[in-house]
C-alpha cells in the first residue's frame, strides 16, 4: 500500500502550506524514516519552518459495493452530548431508509446505530470533535 507523507510549512507570518509526497516504503517506519531524510533536504531549500508530517495509506482492505439503492445525498445528522458537556453533531451519509422512520427520526437504540456509535464512546477507539468522547446520543434524523 502507498504511503502518503504530507508536510505542513509555516513563514514567518504564520501562514501554512503543505506539499504532500507519495513514500515508495510500505510501512509506516521506513516511510517516517525516509521522510525524515527528506525534510533535512528540504530545509536546505526553504526558509520555511516544518509544523508537522501528517502521514496517511490508502487501504482496499475494507472496500465494498453500495446497496441497490443507496444514494449519497440521503444522510442522517444525530446529536449527540460530549464529555466536556457540549452538544456535537456527526453526520452519517447515505444512511438506509429503512432505518428511518415516516417523521424522518431514527430510533438511536436500533443494534447498528447503537454499534456504530459505540466507537466514540469511552471504550470506544475513535473521538469526536477535537478530541472528545461521547457520552450520550441523543438523537437522529434524516436529513432533507
Amino acid at each position: 500500500m502507498a504511503i502518503k507523507a504530507t508536510i505542513t510549512l509555516i513563514d514567518s507570518f504564520n501562514t501554512t502550506v503543505t506539499k504532500s509526497f507519495e513514500c515508495e516504503a510500505t510501512t509506516l517506519s521506513q516511510a517516517a524514516t525516509d521522510i525524515g531524510t527528506l525534510v533535512g533536504t528540504l530545509e536546505a531549500v526553504t526558509d520555511l519552518g516544518v509544523v508537522s508530517v501528517t502521514y496517511t495509506e490508502k487501504d482496499i482492505a475494507e472496500a465494498s459495493s453500495p446497496a441497490e439503492d443507496a444514494n449519497v445525498d440521503t444522510g442522517a445528522t444525530f446529536r449527540m452530548r460530549l464529555n466536556n458537556g457540549k452538544i456535537a453533531v456527526h453526520k452519517v451519509p447515505g444512511f438506509p431508509l429503512s432505518k428511518v422512520a415516516s417523521d424522518r427520526n431514527i430510533d438511536i437504540e436500533d443494534s447498528d446505530v447503537a454499534a456504530y456509535f459505540a466507537n466514540f464512546l469511552d471504550a470506544g477507539a475513535f473521538t469526536i470533535n477535537e478530541g472528545n468522547l461521547m457520552t450520550a446520543l441523543l438523537s437522529g434524523k434524516l436529513d432533507v
